[in-house]
């Protein structure tokens, strides 16, 4: 289990993990058993929501389908990233 205050490496693994395999299910791959068809439920849906579990919290991030097209695996990372290490957008 990681922390917002893990190491950059290890949590930056964990978010290209995640990363690749939602690039992977976008793209129609294979990645899980899905019985229950809650992957098939998300695309027909437009968005999927995933859990990201860490020590000090729970994570859960809803994603659109169309972001996830439209967005590199290495710019779908770095948004986990953040979300994981609790750093907010400014506006300025």
């Amino acid at each position: 289990m990681t922390a917002a205050h893990s190491p950059l490496r290890v949590l930056k693994a964990q978010a290209d993990n995640i990363a690749k395999t939602l690039k992977a299910i976008e793209r129609g791959e294979m990645v899980a058993t899905d019985p229950a068809g809650k992957i098939d439920a998300s695309r027909a849906k437009g968005s999927i929501s995933f859990a990201v579990a860490m020590d000090d919290r729970i994570l859960k991030i809803e994603m659109p389908w169309a972001t996830i097209c439209d967005t590199s695996e290495v710019g779908i990372a770095e948004y986990i990233l953040k979300q994981m290490r609790g750093v907010r957008d400014t506006v300025q």
